[in-house]
């Protein structure tokens, strides 16, 4: 690979297991000991984010109506808890009362506690329920 590719590719085997085996040069491109594996479901990819450590949270938001706001609320909320770096997001509407959010974090970048950030999720204009845990680590 030269410097100047934007990607790498090999075609890889798919097995069942909790270890994802990558070729050495694709090891020392990511430069991180962990990697976050989410498969989206709508598409089946699987998308592989690096990160520093096995500290991943997860984070879905019920909207029961999506008010105008809401993406302002959010930003605000992320920016107060100090969320700058947000790994992954998706959301979809499946109807008009039907919203939902959800994104991965690391959450030592996280300035306030896990509970106050949900408090402060719970207290957006729309939001139903919040949903927020550890991913779960691969032994």
């Amino acid at each position: 690979m030269s410097k100047t590719d934007m990607t790498q590719a090999r075609v890889m085997r798919i097995a069942k297991g909790n270890t994802i085996t990558l070729p050495a040069d694709f090891v020392d491109g990511i430069g991180q000991p962990y990697g976050l594996a989410i498969l989206v479901m709508k598409d089946k990819n699987v998308k592989l984010y690096p990160v520093g450590s096995d500290k991943v949270m997860y984070l879905k938001l019920d909207i029961q109506k999506l008010s105008k706001s809401f993406l302002e609320e959010l930003t605000s909320a992320f920016d107060k808890a100090g969320l700058q770096d947000i790994l992954f997001t998706s959301g979809i509407c499946q109807a008009a009362n039907q919203c939902y959010y959800e994104c991965y974090f690391t959450p030592g970048q996280l300035k306030m506690p896990v509970a106050t950030l949900e408090r402060t999720l719970k207290s957006i204009s729309g939001v139903q329920n919040v949903v927020l845990h550890d991913v779960p680590v691969s032994k």
